[in-house]
């Protein structure tokens, strides 16, 4: 398998430029940096090089304290690299003025690329974050630096996949000097495979950074009182979301939900879905300055929630009503909010039941007990700040083992 994995990358070499290509004309990559993707580059290396090699917007994020803590030793290069062009624009809001962190995009995982790309960067530690697992990349990375596996996440729909091929997953996994799991049970999955030198600190997720704020949003409080989120939902779960709101209004309780879609390229589905539920509505790239009386405010730019959830304490996470295996929700809890979930959790299970036994968030089974979840809580008081103080404990205790743990490795 992995002998055939490596021909089809030769292979695919030949392509690589005209892939890209293709890619630009959708818009999906740098016009200007596209070639960092071909293991080409344009800065030079003098320094001693740390990688890390992330791909998403969510895995960068939880990186970052990282990164910042290990930026500050003057004898260090941070080289990063991602996969897309949103945590490229994150990672230069957030590294903008650091002088000793750069960004390339990740390599393609051709040999030749990939050896390019090593033979100019020569990381003295090279450190994947998740579930980065390309072998080319593994394995030329493994002849010249220390190889980490960092948080490393494995799903059971993952996990099943992988025991298909046994054998390479053993030897891929074998390659990585240590790993540490984000979760118990992506630790049980890799052990599987007869893996002996991987622990489990916790989740690095909790000492992810926080969205930064967009001043455009504007005061939610001074506008309502009982006001409401429904984060990151997925086709399906708006339907879900109207009914709730619905359940409310035939309380002669006067709400607003602000929705935040997890995809807005979906906000015209959104809306003809209103009209149909006739739901009075409103954009806030139309009107930034709500309108206390329309039944929801509709969310259509990113980089707002972090403002959001400082106003508004309540928030419905979704991913969950669906079969999705949830979202995300440290971004609400670590601002205080308390969370509402539905049975659907499992890409963020022990998460999840970290902040249930907390007290943070609660498991809604259905619209009716969302609704009355809601309703009680629209006027009780809550200690938000114990919710904030208990996700900064954590979240220290996450980052400084993660810290120790790596500075055995960077020393």
């Amino acid at each position: 398998m992995l002998n055939f994995y490596i021909s089809i990358s030769y292979f695919f070499h030949f392509f690589s430029n005209l892939f890209l290509k293709i890619r630009l004309l959708k818009k999906k990559e740098d016009p200007y940096r596209y070639q960092e993707k071909l293991g080409k580059y344009n800065v030079a290396n003098d320094k001693n090089t740390i990688w890390f090699n992330a791909s998403s917007l969510g895995e960068i994020k939880s990186i970052v304290p990282l990164i910042l803590h290990f930026a500050n030793k003057q004898n260090l290069r941070i080289l990063v690299t991602t996969s897309t062009l949103s945590s490229s624009q994150y990672f230069h809001t957030v590294f903008n003025n650091s002088p000793n962190v750069i960004h390339q995009f990740s390599p393609l995982d051709t040999p030749i690329i990939v050896k390019r790309f090593l033979k100019h960067w020569k990381p003295r530690v090279s450190i994947f974050i998740e579930s980065e697992l390309w072998p080319n990349l593994i394995m030329e990375s493994k002849k010249t630096s220390s190889l980490i596996l960092l948080n490393a996440r494995l799903s059971k729909k993952s996990f099943a996949r992988w025991k298909l091929v046994k054998s390479l997953a053993r030897f891929i996994f074998e390659q990585f000097d240590s790993i540490t799991a984000q979760s118990k049970e992506a630790k049980s999955f890799i052990e599987y495979f007869n893996i002996k030198n991987i622990i489990f600190f916790g989740n690095l997720k909790f000492s992810s950074m926080q969205e930064l704020p967009n001043d455009n949003v504007f005061n939610f409080k001074k506008k309502l009182n009982y006001s409401w989120v429904a984060m990151s939902t997925h086709r399906g779960e708006e339907e879900f979301v109207i009914a709730v709101s619905k359940i409310i209004k035939e309380k002669k309780i006067i709400s607003q939900c602000i929705l935040i879609p997890r995809h807005i390229e979906r906000i015209k589905e959104i809306l003809d879905l209103l009209k149909l539920h006739n739901c009075s509505y409103q954009l806030k790239s139309e009107k930034p300055e709500s309108q206390a009386d329309n039944d929801f405010y509709i969310v259509d730019s990113y980089g707002d929630t972090k403002k959001i959830f400082e106003q508004i304490n309540l928030v419905f996470l979704g991913g969950s009503i669906i079969n999705h295996g949830g979202q995300n929700p440290l971004e609400a809890a670590k601002e205080g909010c308390y969370v509402f979930h539905g049975p659907h959790i499992h890409n963020f299970s022990e998460i999840y039941e970290f902040l249930d036994n907390n007290g943070i968030s609660t498991l809604v089974k259905n619209q009716h007990e969302l609704a009355t979840s809601l309703i009680l809580n629209f006027e009780k008081p809550r200690n938000n700040q114990k919710f904030k103080d208990i996700m900064k404990d954590h979240s220290k205790t996450m980052l400084l083992d993660h810290i120790n743990y790596l500075n055995s490795f960077i020393k």
